[in-house]
Order: C-alpha cells, then structure tokens, then sequence
C-alpha cells in the first residue's frame, strides 16, 4: 500500500512545478492526466476542488474520491499529496475474506502480500501475526520443487489442483489441493495467486453449493410473480375474535358506497384492508390509489390530491391530481389525522359539493370517488384536541373498523409467522422448516409497537441471518432478545403515603399520580389489552387512551 499515489509541487502561484509517483503501479490510469497538469502549468483551482483553508481531507473529483494533504515546502512553495480511493485496499481484502476457502496472494519473489482469513485458518496463523513480506519457504517446511505458487512463479503458467502435504511453523501437517495462477501486468510477471482446499473447506464449499443448487431449483419452481397485484380479504392471516370481526364488517361494506374509516396503529395492515374493500366492491375494475398524508409536505399535498393548471404557478403545468386518476375507483388517505386542519377544510368543501378544480383551474370537475381513509391515533381524542375536524371525521366515519394491534391477538403470532415464512422462503438458500420454541416464547413477551410490519420485519432479518433450515433465537436482532416483556407483577391496592408533604405538592398533583398507578397496575394486570383494561376500571375505551396519553404511560 502506498503512502500516496503522487507527490505535487507547487509554486507560490499555487501551479504545478513537477510530480513524483507513489510506487511503480501507482494511479496508472490518471499518470497521462497529472503529467498533463505539470506540463501546462495548471493552477490547483483549475483542476482540483480542494476545500478553501484545510490542510487535508478528501474531496471529489471526476466521480472519485480522493484523500489529499498539503503541506509547507521551502521557497514559499507546497507538497500536495494525493491517493485515489483510499479504501478500495481494505474493501478486497475484506471482500476476500468472506470466501470460504483459502486465498494467498504473492509478489513475483515468492514475498506474502495477503492471507485471506480462511488461509490464516488452515495453516494456524493468528490474525495479529504480519505475514506480509514473508517469504513462502519462511513460512512453509515444503521442498521449493513441489510448491504450487513457486512453481507457477517458475513456469509462468498455472498450476492446477495440486495435492501435497506440508508442514507450518508449529509443525502441524496439512494436506491440501492448491491452484495457482501467475498474474502479469503490462506484460511482465507480477506476483501469483493461490488458492487452498482441505477436506474441511471441500466439504463446507460442497454442502453451500448443494443447498444453493437446490434453493436455485426451487425458485424456478415456485417463484412469486414479479408484478403484485394488490391485497384481498385472502390476506387478512389470523383466526382471532377481534381480527375476524374487524374482516367480516370490512366484508359487509365492502360493496356499499359509504366511506370507511380505519383505526390503528401503524403496522396492523391498515392498507391490507383497504384494498380488499375496494376489490370487493363494484368499483374494483377501476383504480385504487393511495396517498399517505403523513409523508407528503402540506405545501405539496392539494396539488397532488386535486392536479394543477398549466400557468396557475412557474414551471405548472397540465397535471391531473389523485381525486381525477381514482375518478370510478378508490382513493385510499393514510393517515388522514397528520393532513393540517386547513388541508381538511379544502377536503370538507369537496365531498360537500361533488366537484373540485385543479390548483389555478377554472373547470370544475366531477368527484366521483369511495373515500377510504385511516388513523394511527384515536379519532375521537383527535377531535376533542382539534387536530381532526369534527364535521370531516362524521363525513368520512360512516363505518368505523378497528384493526387491534399484535398485542391484542398473539394468538395469531404463530399463523403469521408461518404465512411470511412461506411467501418468502423462495428468497433464500436455507428454507425455515423449524422454529424453536424458545423464539416463540421471546415473540409473544415482546410488546411489538410496530404490529405485524414489525414482525415480518424481524423474520426477514432471521431469514437473512440463518445458516440452516431451524430458527433459533440468534437468529433474532439483538434488540428482540434484549427487550423480553418482564411477568406481570402482582400488587397490593393502593393506599396513600402514610407522610405527604403537603407544602411541596397539592391535591390534584396527588390525585393524578395515584391515577396514574391504578392505570399502570390495571394495565399490567390485563395484559396491556386497552378494552380488557378499560372494562376493568368501568370506563370507555377513548377515556383511557386519553389517560395514558396524559400521564405518559409507555408499555
């Protein structure tokens, strides 16, 4: 590795005087380039961007980067150092450490230039051990003559598959296949690369081919179309009571006109069960489109949902908005309470009046669209906060449908998990056909606030990480199996302190904390199910929502 590709002077006029290279091979492509500079003198700011007033860094030029450093010379003249991609070096070797065979890389006199890790590996070098500059038979007790690399360094031609049997420094004997080819540059011998096989390796190398060939064969077989055609009723997995309830009304009105709304968190399958309405309903020959309102800036969000005029503003043009692209179908808002209040009063005036214009448009035209819309937060606490308006949410809430969060229906976790296995397992080598029963202990303590999306999430990342066809909980991110939910505690009533300062607090201050503890113990008790807990403590649902959001209740 060299300290730098080339060495600049430049002359108090900050143009290039004269150049040195780095080492032989060094910045071979750029060499005609550089030389050119000194040849006519450039200035640095023609050619280089270097930041104003930093002696060294990196900078970008031509689409590479470059690491650079200035330095003082005499006569009021500069060293500037430059090496193109400075980390290409660590990226190979790293690369090459990944293979699962031995890789070795020499100069032209037999001197060590790299080990790959599996290298390391099978001849017993420890990883803090310098092989580089080492020579081959320093290292190796083996007779030159039957020496893969130093006979292809000889011959200048491959050697292939050669079995021998050779001795380290520890006096370990190893048998091993090598191959060795000879590399050249600009026509001259360069060095060689040697690759190792032992019974171990082979054996690793064979079984990763065998389960390849047949992950390989599979896909071919069973691969999932490329083009997804949309969610249907099919798509709703899960057996429980809740989850089955919020289907079956999603299937009663699927093939009504009235608007929907539906209420969950995020990742309980909100647009799941909004493209089933529509492909259940008379409009689903006709498009369904979604806006995620949370995502888009107000600034962006009325000429997206109603089009623009060409001229209403620079650079518009002719552009149809969403309500025109679902015009027959389904225009699907996510997220609906993060649009601000003056958003929804323009979306009032439009499902009022059955007409619209686009942005800087002088034509009205037709609305005729099912809205469907959803809200990760209560809608009924978001209207007594006014951040929904109350006369949009009774427009667009003619059928409320609450979709419960994972941890309301667990007992549905293990159907789940088996549904996303199976619509991914082409994607990979090592096909889950077991779980243990410890990962499904860990999943059902777990809180999930991210739902099902949540979950699928985290069989993506087992899927990713597992080397055999059994899930194990290592193969769980680390902040799964770090975060178990711990046992529900069992506690005594309440009862107050026996000595309260009354100078340093007051009677509502008292009051709400001991509010907050008999919420806390309550929802403990039940499991953190909002509606058990809300039957418990007599009051409504939307009241103990707005509690837990008052005292800041995290589960």
């Amino acid at each position: 590795m060299y300290l730098f590709d080339v060495l600049f002077t430049i002359g108090p006029r900050e143009e290039f005087l004269s150049l040195t290279w780095g080492g032989e091979h060094a910045a071979l492509p750029y060499r005609p380039m550089c030389e050119h500079w000194v040849e006519q003198r450039h200035k640095i700011f023609e050619v280089l961007p270097l930041p104003d007033q930093r002696p060294g860094g990196s900078l970008v030029w031509n689409g590479e980067q470059l690491a650079y450093l200035l330095l003082p010379a005499p006569e009021g003249k500069q060293y500037l150092l430059l090496s193109w991609n400075a980390n290409t070096e660590f990226l190979y070797t790293r690369a090459l450490d990944q293979l699962p065979f031995g890789v070795q890389i020499y100069d032209k006199n037999t001197h060590a230039v790299y080990f790959n890790q599996a290298s390391r590996e099978i001849s017993h070098i420890p990883s803090g051990v310098n092989i580089t500059g080492r020579h081959l038979l320093d290292m190796y007790d083996l007779e030159e003559t039957v020496s893969t690399t130093m006979t292809a360094l000889r011959t200048q031609s491959p050697v292939i598959d050669r079995v021998d049997q050779f001795s380290v420094d520890n006096g370990t004997f190893i048998a091993s296949a090598n191959t060795s080819y000879p590399i050249f540059q600009n026509g001259q011998l360069s060095g060689a690369v040697t690759f190792e096989h032992t019974e171990e390796t082979i054996q690793k190398y064979y079984q990763s081919i065998q389960d390849t060939r047949q992950a390989l064969k599979h896909f071919s077989g069973s691969a999932a179309p490329v083009r997804f055609s949309g969610y249907t009723f099919e798509n709703v997995i899960g057996g429980s009571e809740k989850l089955r309830s919020a289907a079956e009304l999603a299937q009663r009105v699927a093939p009504q006109n009235s608007p929907v709304m539906l209420v969950g968190e995020t990742g309980t399958g909100k647009e799941i069960f909004a493209q089933s309405i529509h492909r259940s309903s008379p409009r689903a020959g006709k498009k369904f489109v979604a806006i995620n309102c949370a995502a888009i800036p107000e600034t962006l969000i009325e000429s997206l949902l109603f089009g623009t005029a060409k001229g209403s503003f620079t650079g518009s043009e002719d552009k149809a908005g969403y309500f025109e692209e679902a015009s027959g179908g389904t225009l699907f808002l996510d997220e609906l309470n993060s649009m601000s209040l003056v958003m929804q009063s323009k979306l009032l005036r439009v499902l009022q009046e059955r007409t619209f214009r686009r942005v800087g448009g002088k034509k009205d035209l037709e609305l005729d669209v099912r809205i469907i819309s959803s809200c990760n937060e209560d809608p009924f606490q978001t209207v007594e906060e006014n951040k929904f308006r109350r006369d949009l949410f009774y427009r667009l809430s003619s059928v409320i449908i609450e979709l419960p969060p994972l941890r309301e229906h667990l007992e549905d976790l293990e159907q789940l998990t088996w549904y996303h296995l199976e619509q991914t397992a082409f994607q990979y080598v090592h096909r889950i056909t077991r779980i243990q029963p410890q990962v499904y202990q860990l999943l059902r303590a777990y809180r999930w606030p991210g739902n099902v999306r949540e979950l699928f999430h985290v069989l993506d990342y087992a899927q990713n990480v597992a080397d055999s066809d059994v899930m194990t909980v290592e193969h769980l991110p680390a902040y799964l199996r770090k975060n178990q939910a711990p046992a529900p505690r069992q506690s005594a009533p309440l009862t107050p302190s026996g000595h309260i300062d009354f100078s340093h607090t007051s009677l509502q201050a008292l009051m709400d904390d001991y509010e907050k503890e008999v919420i806390t113990q309550a929802l403990d008790r039940c499991g953190y199910n909002i509606s058990q807990t809300a039957q418990a403590l007599g009051i409504l649902r939307q009241s103990l929502q707005y509690r837990i959001r008052k005292y800041g209740i995290i589960f």
